[in-house]
C-alpha cells in the first residue's frame, strides 16, 4: 500500500497527468451537456473514467518491480542521436497526419483541395488502395506499414539500435497479464463470428502492431531520451497519438465535435495506459495485443 500511495501522490502532483485528466473531464462534460445531459452527469462520467484509468495505472505499478523502459534501446541513446531520431519521427508523424487529411478530403469528408496533391505520384498511391484486394482492412495495413513501421525501424537501426532492442522480447510480463485476461475474456464472451476474428486480425496487424510500435516503441523512448524525463516522453507521445485521431473522429466517425473530442480524450487516457505499461514492462507485444483487443471489444 505504501508503494501504491507514493505512486498516486506523484501522479496527482505532476503536470502531465493533471493536464490529461482536466482535458478528459472537460471533454466528457462538454459532450454530456451538448446532448442535453446535466453538468453533474458529465462530471460523474468524467470522474469515473479517470478513476478507472488511475486504478489500472496503479495495478501496473504494483505488479512491476521497477521501470524497464530502458530495455527499449532508443531510450538509452545519447541526446544528440535521440534529437535527430525524434526530429525524423515527428516529420514522419506529420506526414501520416497529412495523409489522413488528404484521404478525408479526397473522400469528401473534409473541405478543401487535397493537401498532398502537390506530391508527384501521391494521387496514384491513393488510388491504388481504392479497390485494393482484401478491402479497406488490407489497404490500411499495407498503406500504414511503411510510415508506422518500416521508416521508423530504419531510423532506429541507423541510430545503432539492434532488433533485440526494439522491445519485442524479454521484459516483465506480469503487469500486462490482468489486462490480457480482461480483454481476451471480453472478446470471447461477445460472440465469436468469422467477422470478429477477421477484425481482430486486422486490429492486431494495424492498430496493435503498427501504432504501438510507432508511438510506444519509437516515439516514446526517443522523447524520453531527449527530455531525460520518462513522464514527459510518455506524455508527448500520447498527446500526438490522440491528436492523430482528431481528423477521422471529427469529420468522419462522429456526428458532432463534442462527441468526437470526448472520444479523443478517451483515446488519450487509453494511450497513457499503454505508454505506462510499456515503460514499466519494457516490452511491446502484450500491449499491442491489448490495443487490438480493445479496438474489437470497444473499451
Amino acid at each position: 500500500m505504501k508503494k501504491l500511495w507514493g505512486f498516486y501522490q506523484r501522479l496527482v502532483c505532476h503536470p502531465v497527468p493533471l493536464v490529461f485528466g482536466v482535458l478528459f473531464l472537460a471533454a466528457k462534460v462538454w459532450s454530456n451537456v451538448s446532448y442535453g445531459g446535466s453538468l453533474a452527469n458529465g462530471l460523474r462520467s468524467g470522474l469515473v473514467g479517470i478513476l478507472v484509468y488511475a486504478l489500472a495505472l496503479g495495478l501496473i505499478h504494483v505488479l512491476s518491480e521497477k521501470p524497464l523502459g530502458d530495455r527499449l534501446a532508443a531510450q538509452k541513446l545519447e541526446t544528440g542521436q535521440a534529437k535527430w531520431g525524434a526530429a525524423i519521427t515527428v516529420i514522419v508523424y506529420l506526414f501520416i497526419l497529412g495523409s489522413i487529411v488528404d484521404r478525408l478530403q479526397r473522400q469528401g469528408y473534409m473541405p478543401g483541395y487535397p493537401v498532398f496533391s502537390w506530391i508527384p505520384g501521391w494521387t496514384l498511391w491513393h488510388n491504388l488502395f481504392d479497390d485494393f484486394p482484401g478491402g479497406y482492412m488490407a489497404a490500411n495495413i499495407v498503406r500504414g506499414l511503411p510510415f508506422f513501421v518500416l521508416i521508423p525501424a530504419f531510423v532506429l537501426r541507423r541510430l545503432g539500435v539492434k532488433r533485440r532492442g526494439f522491445g519485442f522480447s524479454g521484459g516483465d510480463l506480469k503487469p500486462a497479464i490482468p489486462f490480457l485476461l480482461i480483454y481476451t475474456a471480453a472478446f470471447l464472451v461477445s460472440g465469436l463470428t468469422v467477422e470478429r476474428w477477421v477484425f481482430l486480425l486486422y486490429a492486431v496487424l494495424y492498430s496493435g502492431f503498427q501504432e504501438e510500435f510507432f508511438f510506444r516503441g519509437v516515439m516514446q523512448p526517443l522523447f524520453t531520451a531527449v527530455t531525460k524525463k520518462p513522464v514527459w516522453g510518455m506524455g508527448l507521445s500520447v498527446a500526438l497519438f490522440a491528436l492523430l485521431h482528431i481528423p477521422d473522429f471529427v469529420f468522419r466517425v462522429y456526428p458532432t465535435v463534442p462527441l468526437a473530442l470526448s472520444s479523443v480524450a478517451s483515446t488519450a487516457l487509453f494511450g497513457g495506459l499503454m505508454a505506462y505499461g510499456v515503460y514499466r514492462t519494457g516490452m511491446l507485444w502484450p500491449w499491442m495485443l491489448i490495443h487490438a483487443l480493445s479496438n474489437v471489444v470497444g473499451f
